[in-house]
């Protein structure tokens, strides 16, 4: 009889450790084994991770689901960009799926649809903390998280909408040649949102490069706006800043200097950039007497020297 129980504990034993895998052993868990892991059920995904505690397992399962939504949607825009090669621009024009496909792991943050996939929203957890060895152990974190075709389907057509947003943002911005700006401050606003733009897209989204070559378009458009004389007197002097032939206004208080002039005080007027001074004290007629402006534009220096006179 004790051979016949010694056998039976034997064999029980070793299904535990078979049940938790080779060598290892179920110390704790959430409750009952439930009969979802490991497995497939329609309309759910049942992904698992192991970590050295509890909540960085639960944490690699998360991401775990999120690849899978991730790889989901990736086939899904494949196959419709198959189904649909007879439209202009579809092949080709969703590649980009395989950086976010990719990028999940490091960039999940950066990918929007990917934001409403969370805990809260799991159907059932299950984890257990197991015994690999003497002095070895760590938890398994089970995750069952509904996803069902019209979810795939939903987050597929917002993938492929968002795309479209982006391309079209991005083509505005490149066809943006600030012709059309009457003031310094919307060309640094709109060199500002091109960079706001790039900082959305993922380390390794090709448009980044884009970008960099619309930020240095823009930068280069700022580095050429000129500061033109209007008029001067022994008074006063009235310039302002010029893009091309284009006339702009700004609200950028200058910084003056001068050979002679004192007592330089600025004001904007009417769109006129105003400098008043006081020539008869320290200047003379026949010399040259000058006056610096310099802008700061965005660290760029916009600078002329104007002769008084």
């Amino acid at each position: 009889m004790r051979k016949v129980l010694f056998i039976a504990f034997a064999l029980l034993t070793g299904c535990a450790y078979l049940q938790a895998g080779g060598g290892e052993k179920v110390v704790d868990s959430s409750g009952r084994q439930p009969k979802w892991i490991y497995g497939a059920e329609k309309e759910f995904i049942i992904v698992s991770a192991e970590a050295a505690n509890v909540e960085d397992a639960k944490e690699k399962a998360m991401l775990n689901v999120k690849k899978h939504i991730m790889s989901s949607i990736a086939e899904n825009v494949r196959a419709s960009a198959k189904m649909n090669s007879n439209e202009v621009g579809v092949n080709g024009k969703y590649d980009i799926i395989e950086t976010y496909e990719s990028a999940v792991e490091t960039e999940s943050a950066l990918i929007p649809f990917l934001g409403e996939v969370g805990i809260s929203k799991v159907d059932e957890i299950y984890w257990e903390k197991i015994k690999k060895d003497k002095d070895h152990y760590f938890f398994r974190y089970h995750i069952k998280y509904p996803f069902s075709r019209f979810d795939l389907t939903r987050l597929s057509d917002e993938f492929m909408e968002r795309e479209a947003k982006l391309d079209q943002q991005l083509e505005d911005f490149a066809k943006d040649d600030f012709s059309g700006y009457s003031s310094i401050e919307e060309m640094m606003k709109q060199l500002q949102q091109v960079r706001i733009f790039k900082s959305t897209l993922m380390e390794r989204d090709p448009r980044r490069n884009s970008c960099a070559n619309i930020e240095k378009a823009y930068s280069d458009n700022i580095k050429s706006i000129t500061l033109r004389l209007i008029s001067v007197n022994k008074q006063q002097l009235v310039y302002a800043p010029y893009f091309g032939e284009n006339r702009l206004t700004t609200n950028i208080q200058p910084r003056l200097s001068s050979n002679c002039l004192s007592d330089m005080q600025y004001m904007s007027r009417g769109g006129e950039c105003i400098v008043k001074y006081d020539f008869q004290t320290a200047c003379y007629e026949g010399e040259e007497n000058w006056l610096d402006v310099t802008l700061n534009v965005l660290n760029n220096k916009i600078k002329n020297r104007f002769i008084v006179k």
